[in-house]
């Protein structure tokens, strides 16, 4: 048993390293914008980054869109079980 815990545990040096990046990494587009001018990259040179996030934010809406009508759906059919 100990043998099949020993190889599925992660070093103590990859779980500080994913830690650390994760508090490093900007969690709002100013920040991640005041990151990007302090490391010199012009707003010219990383266009990219705007279509990215636009993309990125219309699908986390479109995601939170689908959710909650799911779970609408999912309570309505809940509640005419109920009634009858």
């Amino acid at each position: 048993m100990t043998s099949e815990r020993r190889g599925t545990r992660r070093p103590l040096g990859v779980a500080a390293a994913g830690a650390l990046l994760t508090v490093l990494i900007p969690k709002c587009p100013l920040c991640l914008a005041t990151y990007l001018s302090f490391l010199g990259a012009a707003a010219t040179t990383v266009v990219w980054l705007r279509p990215l996030g636009v993309t990125l934010t219309l699908a986390g809406l479109a995601l939170a869109a689908w959710r909650y009508l799911a779970r609408r759906r999912v309570a309505s059919v809940g509640r005419r079980r109920i009634t009858r």
